[in-house]
């Protein structure tokens, strides 16, 4: 697989994603779009590792929301002890 090619599936697995995103949690384009370049999950997609681009687009959308649910959670606790 060439760079180009490799830049291109990227492109279209993020797209593929975020689309996702919206789709199942009623988000605006923007938000799933955010959600989704914030997430850990998304480096790690990106950077090939456990061969995430082999999951599904929902399979990963749904672990992206978790993660994002747990960051939120977690700042919430934090705002909360101040």
């Amino acid at each position: 697989m060439t760079e180009e090619s490799k830049l291109a599936f990227q492109a279209n697995k993020s797209a593929n994603i975020i689309r996702n995103l919206c789709d199942l949690y009623g988000l605006l384009l923007q938000d799933a779009a955010d959600i989704y370049y914030q997430s850990d999950t998304s480096e790690l997609i990106e950077d090939g590792i456990a061969d995430l681009h082999c999951r599904s687009d929902k399979y990963l959308a749904t672990i992206i929301w978790d993660e994002y649910q747990e960051r939120q959670k977690q700042s919430a606790e934090q705002i909360r002890d101040i």
